[in-house]
């Protein structure tokens, strides 16, 4: 849908410029379109780009997690463990929006706690893909149960640290997102 400037800032009590600010910040990552003659719309992700955005974050969050596996004791994997259990906390409220947005955070947790700089430099460019993604997969398979059952087992893979069942597991709960979503979407 296409967004109204003068609309929103007002509802969001905020300046055209600083409004317009926001809105080019989000174009760069994607989650919004500049249509020429038309305006800014609302990206619509085709399934060639979510497929994308599965492939580029695969071996990224699989080095998370095998870091993470190095100290499944250690207060990092506490940090990821406390994301879980915000994020079944949402699940059990029934808070869809707070599910999405926990959903998202278990997964940054995931990147920005594995101790690489690198990947915490990248996350805010590809976590705005991923939470585009994150929000289609919520909207087309809303599972809650599902859900939860498959980010513990995610998580219990993690700090079981076996190096060959992460990489698969991270892989797994990657693709099978992405592969449903674009059954349902086709």
């Amino acid at each position: 849908q296409r967004i109204k400037e003068v609309r929103l800032a007002e509802a969001l009590g905020v300046s055209r410029p600083t409004l317009r600010e926001s809105l080019q910040q989000l174009i760069h990552e994607g989650a919004l379109v500049l249509v020429p003659y038309k305006g800014v719309h609302v990206a619509q992700p085709t399934p060639d780009e979510l497929r994308d955005v599965s492939e580029v974050r695969m071996p990224l969050e699989t080095m998370a997690a095998l870091r993470l596996a190095r100290d499944p004791q250690g207060p990092a994997m506490d940090g990821v463990r406390a994301a879980l259990q915000t994020h079944l906390d949402a699940i059990e409220s029934g808070d869809e929006v707070q599910s999405d947005l926990s959903h998202l955070a278990l997964h940054q947790a995931i990147w920005e706690l594995a101790d690489s700089p690198t990947l915490r430099k990248i996350w805010p460019l590809v976590g705005s893909q991923v939470q585009i993604a994150l929000t289609i997969d919520q909207a087309v398979r809303h599972d809650p149960e599902r859900d939860a059952m498959l980010h513990r087992r995610l998580i219990s893979v993690i700090e079981e640290g076996d190096e060959a069942a992460i990489v698969a597991e991270v892989e797994e709960h990657i693709r099978r997102s992405v592969d449903e979503v674009l059954r349902r979407l086709t």
